[in-house]
């Protein structure tokens, strides 16, 4: 059974765009239609994914969850969590995927988006991300990076959170490390060229560097954000105020793809959808994936943003609740029935 939608939130008092955002028109590109093979009108949507955990959407394009919903879903590739999140307030697109933690720190300073539903989470038994270094780096630990270099995909946007609650936990200040931007993609070049003494790679980019022989001294996403959402489906809140009913559909066909996804006996598919997507061999597919959850497990989801006030990401106090649409699928924490 699907978990219940929640009852109404406190909605987000700010509806001033970020520097940067705020000239940028919200017009929506949803709301036309176009009649399915059986005649009926479909509604169509443009929806975002990212280079990561973008599985999901394509199972229900591919499996017909989409269109049982009567929608017509255009998916746009995208990149950042700010690049995607971008998109949703520019009106490029309706729906993206975004960061938990880069959705907060938006909506914080005023930016006008709420979580749709959540897709990626923290695997608590498997690790798909970590701190690496290179096999001969003297680096053994995480006590080691002080005063070292660590490429992470954002620096001070909330993805670096859990390095951070590690590196505190084993006794290194955040001073004492100096962070720099290095895209997953870039992450393995990096350190070859010796450009950072450690990376913090995530999804097929870990795996991939691991399977090269790269070394992980630490987990932190794993060990602090377990059940976390990771990636979440985002749209603006003028979207939703006129496209409820639309937002409602794409939840529930992403929940069925989340049965789909989630389901071992399907692994061969979602690999399929793997590959194509990233233009490569079945064979160099990854032979597991991060589990994914529609409804957001609150109390992991304000741990994280607790976290992200420890570290000054937030000066604005926000709660998890206030993120999330009126209509988004919760559950209190994972352990929650």
């Amino acid at each position: 059974m699907r978990p219940v939608n929640r009852s109404t939130f406190s909605r987000l008092a700010s509806v001033t765009a970020l520097a940067g955002l705020s000239t940028v028109a919200l017009t929506a590109c949803g709301g036309g239609s176009e009649a399915s093979a059986g005649g009926e009108a479909l509604t169509k949507v443009k929806v975002a994914v990212a280079p990561i955990h973008f599985e999901p959407a394509h199972v229900a394009e591919s499996q017909g969850y989409f269109e049982e919903q009567g929608l017509d879903v255009e998916l746009v590739p995208g990149q950042d969590p700010a690049a995607l999140l971008a998109m949703a307030v520019s009106g490029q697109v309706d729906i993206a995927i975004g960061s938990w933690i880069n959705v907060a720190t938006s909506a914080s300073k005023g930016v006008p988006v709420s979580v749709v539903g959540g897709n990626g989470i923290v695997d608590p038994e498997t690790d798909n991300s970590g701190v690496l270094v290179a096999e001969d780096s003297p680096i053994k630990t995480l006590a080691d990076l002080k005063g070292k270099t660590i490429g992470v995909v954002g620096v001070k946007t909330g993805g670096d959170i859990p390095v951070l609650q590690a590196l505190e936990d084993s006794g290194v200040a955040v001073e004492d490390v100096k962070e720099v931007a290095v895209p997953y993609a870039g992450m393995e070049a990096a350190v070859e060229q010796n450009t950072v003494d450690a990376v913090v790679p995530a999804d097929s980019f870990y795996h991939q560097m691991v399977e090269s022989g790269y070394r992980s001294i630490s987990n932190p996403v794993r060990e602090f954000q377990a059940n976390m959402p990771v990636t979440v489906w985002t749209s603006t809140n003028e979207w939703l105020a006129s496209n409820g009913e639309t937002a409602g559909k794409f939840v529930a066909a992403m929940e069925d793809a989340a049965e789909f996804y989630n389901d071992d006996a399907n692994l061969a598919a979602v690999q399929e959808i793997h590959a194509q997507t990233n233009q490569i061999d079945v064979a160099e597919a990854p032979t597991a994936f991060v589990p994914v959850s529609v409804p957001v497990n609150i109390k992991e989801a304000q741990s994280g943003i607790d976290a992200m006030e420890h570290f000054g990401l937030l000066t604005d106090p926000i709660s998890a609740e206030e993120l999330l649409w009126d209509e988004a699928p919760i559950r209190a924490s994972a352990d929650a029935k």
